[in-house]
């Protein structure tokens, strides 16, 4: 048995025994992109991977800058290197020196036909979505039994606000039972409206990981419940075709969480905010009509009842003052037009023609004589004086032709 006297020198032996390889000093393989990233120092790590098996690989930036296309997940790619030890972290990974496109991968392939067929049905559509409850009392969670996530949504739903249900609905969420147990999970809170919104989440994992997701009766169960779900799948730059079918993506399971639940005591300072706000206007309200109601009792027609009546009378006798000068003036205009009219009446009294020494003749009926023609010899006249009368006879007339014509 040999004996390594620190973990230190088992890593470096492994190291210079890889290094030292015939087989992996120098080797090709061809493998589908799962994971990748590049980091602040240029320096590619990713996954390439085949149904059964994956190899973590780096690629370091001065040979990445020779590499003619930019590498994606999903695609298929052929890479040159050799085999390496990182010692300080004991992680067998590939050194890549060269990297060629080989098409796409398969997987990849399978979910690009299953979202463009979903997408032309509509499922993605956002008129479809439907909104979340604010505060949900029942949360159906689908995802593992066992593992932080359950564990991480349940103890982030208590810290927001502990008054809540839970309804765990166990299912696989990796390898080929995952997409039936998963769309029975959703499909059972449909079916029993039991909850108010559903969670399917699961933790990151690799790109195949995550492919479970990719599947078309889990689309189609999310799509047809009439419950609003949210999506969970991995972390945030993960997406699978649930994530575009749920009402909402969540980067995280506890984002989900976070998401779905408003904060206790977020709700209770809203409330008492609000309810602040309304004594406030219901107390301005009030003393609005208070001063109203003060403006009124204090009018002087309610403490004494005579003094409307004193306030008519004083309009009344301004009236009253207004008519009479009115009458006054017409009066004075009559009296100004009467005297003006007996005036010419007086100048047309006959008593006063006759006190400035004339008289009148009357025959013998008693009317005025008018003309020297209506007398003849021995009538009797009257003639009146402005102080008596006489009676006389005719004895002679005389005419003048001019006053007759």
């Amino acid at each position: 048995m040999v004996e390594f006297k620190s973990v230190s020198q088992l890593d470096n032996y492994i190291k210079s025994y890889l290094t030292g390889s015939e087989y992996l000093s120098d080797f090709s393989v061809t493998g589908e992109i799962s994971q990748y990233t590049v980091s602040s120092r240029g320096h590619a790590y990713f996954t390439i991977k085949d149904p059964d098996s994956v190899m973590p690989c780096v690629m370091f930036s001065r040979y990445l800058a020779y590499t003619s296309f930019t590498p994606t997940i999903g695609m298929k790619i052929t890479v040159t290197g050799c085999m390496d030890f990182y010692a300080p972290g004991g992680k067998l990974q590939m050194q890549v020196l060269t990297m060629k496109e080989a098409g796409k991968g398969d997987l990849h392939e399978q979910y690009k036909q299953l979202f463009e067929r979903l997408s032309k049905e509509g499922l993605f559509a956002p008129e479809h979505k439907k909104p979340l409850p604010v505060l949900p009392r029942r949360i159906g969670v689908v995802t593992s039994a066992s593992g932080r996530v359950i564990s991480d949504i349940v103890n982030t739903l208590r810290k927001r606000n502990p008054y809540f249900d839970l309804l765990l609905y166990p299912a696989s969420v990796q390898g080929e039972n995952c997409p039936p147990e998963i769309t029975a999970g959703v499909r059972y809170f449909n079916e029993k409206k039991n909850v108010d919104v559903i969670i399917v989440a699961r933790g990151g994992g690799s790109y195949e990981d995550l492919f479970g997701f990719n599947d078309e009766s889990i689309a189609r169960a999310v799509y047809e419940c009439g419950i609003p779900v949210i999506s969970a799948i991995g972390h945030e730059p993960d997406y699978t075709i649930i994530d575009y079918v749920a009402d909402l993506r969540a980067a995280t399971p506890t984002a989900a969480a976070e998401q779905v639940m408003a904060s206790y005591d977020d709700q209770k300072n809203m409330v008492d905010n609000l309810a602040l706000s309304l004594d406030i206007a219901v107390n301005q309200y009030l003393t609005a009509k208070r001063n109203v109601l003060d403006m009124f009792a204090n009018h002087k027609a309610l403490h004494t009842p005579a003094f409307y009546a004193q306030q008519q009378l004083l309009v009344v006798d301004k009236l009253k003052t207004a008519m009479n000068t009115a009458m006054e003036a017409k009066v004075t205009r009559l009296k100004s037009e009467q005297e003006t009219v007996m005036g010419r009446l007086e100048s047309l009294n006959p008593t006063n023609v006759l006190k400035r020494g004339y008289s009148y003749v009357s025959g013998a009926d008693g009317k005025a004589v008018e003309s020297a023609a209506s007398l003849k010899k021995g009538d009797v006249i009257g003639i009146v004086f402005a102080d008596g009368a006489a009676t006389g006879t005719i004895t002679d007339t005389s005419f003048d032709d001019r006053r007759s014509s």
